[in-house]
């Protein structure tokens, strides 16, 4: 069953709104200070997010993973910021590596989204038919090739690659909130 939280389904109204910004706020400031590394710029990032969801507002309908939409936005935010500062002495490669938030062990938001993530594709993967499931298994899990499966399974290598097709589409339907596409 899908986990709702208190929001979820509201247009954005004042009131949303503002129970949006005090559950978030301080979040979204830890987020952007990972990336400029200066407080009182970093809520000024954070306050950015807020006043563009607020413009946004007719458009936007507050779902389960409005958190993960506001943590995007705060990242794209601050993304521009530094791009319009034009960090001369650095690659912009060299410049995402080093702002990159990394997904440790020791960064709680991260394993948050590790979990949540994992999750749900464990429960995509569980929902295919066996036939879809087995082959989605060989292929990712036992990294198997599409030659491999079809002579195991004894169909046909377009077979595999019309049952992969399938999985991989219903895994980016069940992630659609947390993909950039």
């Amino acid at each position: 069953m899908k986990k709702q939280t208190y929001l979820e389904g509201c247009i954005l109204d004042k009131k949303h709104f503002e129970e949006l910004f005090t559950k978030y706020y301080s979040m979204l400031c830890i987020i952007a200070y990972d990336y400029v590394r200066d407080r009182s710029l970093a809520e000024e990032m954070a306050q950015e997010t807020f006043l563009t969801i607020w413009e946004k507002r007719n458009t936007i309908v507050v779902t389960d993973a409005i958190k993960f939409y506001l943590v995007k936005a705060t990242q794209n935010t601050c993304l521009q910021y530094l791009r319009k500062k034009k960090i001369k002495t650095q690659s912009i490669h060299t410049v995402y590596s080093e702002i990159f938030i990394p997904w440790s062990d020791d960064y709680p938001l991260g394993q948050l989204f590790e979990e949540e993530i994992s999750t749900i594709l464990n429960r995509t993967v569980q929902s295919f038919p066996p036939k879809i499931q087995k082959v989605f298994l060989l292929s990712r899990y036992r990294e198997m090739t599409y030659s491999q499966i079809a002579a195991i399974l004894n169909v046909s290598e377009n077979t595999v690659k019309t049952q992969i097709k399938i999985a991989l589409s219903r895994l980016r339907n069940a992630l659609k909130e947390y993909l950039n596409n």
